[in-house]
């Protein structure tokens, strides 16, 4: 069913425009008038209690995401100053040694990766 017929099933059709849509369309809209009919009839009425629950539930979940939206940038910037500074101290280490052997280069490579590692994981699971 097109995204349209779903459009005119939920807006207020004169008949004139009803008659006037092919027969394919006219009879998708009345069946979602019917079905729409039947499951108004056949929704339960929640209780007060629960209305307020799941309204202060809600509120709750607003006012966490709401806080927590700081703590997100300062992750985020926390993170740029450590990379920036990883990268600010290997180029003073490459230019303090004159010949880097490859011994030094793969401790360079395993130091990097047990500082990005772990952040990485940290801002990867932080956000569920």
């Amino acid at each position: 069913m097109s995204h349209e017929i779903r459009e005119q099933a939920i807006g207020d059709l004169t008949i004139e425009e009803l008659r006037a849509l092919p027969e394919d369309e006219r009879a998708a809209i009345e069946a979602l008038h019917e079905d729409y009919a039947a499951a108004c009839g056949e929704a339960p009425i929640p209780s007060a209690g629960l209305v307020w629950w799941r309204a202060n539930l809600c509120a709750r979940a607003e006012a966490a995401e709401k806080a927590d939206r700081p703590l997100s940038l300062a992750h985020g910037v926390i993170g740029a100053t450590v990379a920036g500074a990883a990268c600010a101290a290997a180029g003073v280490v490459w230019r303090a040694v004159p010949e880097p052997s490859v011994a030094l280069i793969l401790a360079a490579a395993v130091a990097v990766g047990v500082v990005v590692a772990p952040l990485a994981l940290v801002l990867t699971f932080a956000r569920k």
